[in-house]
């Protein structure tokens, strides 16, 4: 009967202990939770203020290869630019603006 009696003891020892020990792990990530809490607070103010925050862009009804075909087509343009400075040259090499040929006369 002794045995049973301190065996008893012992269990609701155990259990005592156990529930103080969790109440401490608990208040401990309670404050962890608190902290938690407080940063993504932080987070979702920023969050709400990225859009005054940032430019605002129109994408509504642009295609977004407009751009990459522009860039295409003036880089095209130019070249047909440089090509044609090159057309401008009459055979001695000098530019000419194509409105007037000049001819030489024969000496």
């Amino acid at each position: 009967m002794v045995i049973v009696v301190v065996l008893l003891i012992l269990s609701i020892g155990l259990q005592l202990e156990a529930r103080f020990s969790a109440k401490d792990y608990l208040e401990g990530y309670d404050s962890d939770l608190q902290e938690m809490r407080n940063a993504l607070e932080v987070v979702a103010a920023v969050m709400n203020k990225l859009p005054e925050m940032m430019p605002q862009m129109n994408l509504i009804n642009q295609n977004p290869l407009t751009q990459i075909l522009e860039f295409f087509q003036q880089r095209a343009q130019t070249e047909q630019g440089s090509l044609g400075a090159e057309r401008l040259r009459d055979d001695n090499g000098t530019y000419s603006d194509g409105t007037k040929e000049t001819k030489e006369t024969g000496k």
